[in-house]
């Protein structure tokens, strides 16, 4: 070997030597939960899937919360064209693409009857955050990094993970639900964090 090649052999180890992969930040765990559990204004999108003992289904999936004021769309779900599903902290309405609307304790039953599921609409706000929703005991398993990996609440047990840095927090880009043989997963591809 020459010279020059030893001297670029030294230069791209010296080179590789400093590329390293940083660590996450360690999350402040009790303080970032108490800070995602009262975000007031956020949103996000991405796809869901429903599987139960009989069925199953996909859709794409957008969430706006705003205050107490919740509203998911669902699109191309079970055929139906569309499911939109608004709370107000306290009732449900649901409208579909067919024309269809259900308010007050119809509403509940209605969206189970269309989609399959049960849907836990008022822990799934906190819930898509990756964190427990506040007014139930709740069992948390966090990762390496201090963010909730594996949760078991009010009948449900979750796994968040493919958590990425959005305005400063830890999201996660997977959520996925299970309750018996109902499984909900969502993947979020895009979050806005007001």
């Amino acid at each position: 070997m020459t010279f020059r090649t030893i001297a670029g052999l030294a230069a791209a180890l010296l080179v590789l030597a400093g590329c390293r992969t940083l660590p996450a930040t360690q999350v402040d765990w009790p303080t970032e939960k108490s800070a995602r559990q009262q975000l007031r204004a956020w949103e996000m999108s991405g796809r869901a899937a429903v599987a139960t003992t009989s069925d199953g289904w996909s859709a794409g999936i957008t969430w706006t919360q705003d205050g107490a004021s919740s509203e998911l769309n669902l699109s191309g779900a079970l055929g139906i064209g569309g499911v939109r599903v608004r709370s107000d902290g306290r009732a449900l309405t649901i409208d579909t693409s067919k024309g269809e609307h259900f308010e007050a304790a119809d509403a509940g039953a209605a969206l189970a009857q269309t989609i399959g599921v049960e849907l836990p609409v008022r822990n799934l706000r906190y819930w898509l955050l990756g964190v427990p929703a506040p007014q139930s005991a709740a069992l948390e398993q966090l990762d390496d990094q201090g963010r909730l990996q594996r949760l078991n609440q009010d009948g449900w047990i979750g796994t968040f993970d493919r958590y990425a840095l959005h305005g400063g927090r830890w999201l996660p880009g997977r959520v996925q639900m299970q309750q018996g043989d109902n499984r909900i997963r969502v993947v979020i591809n895009r979050w806005e964090i007001e």
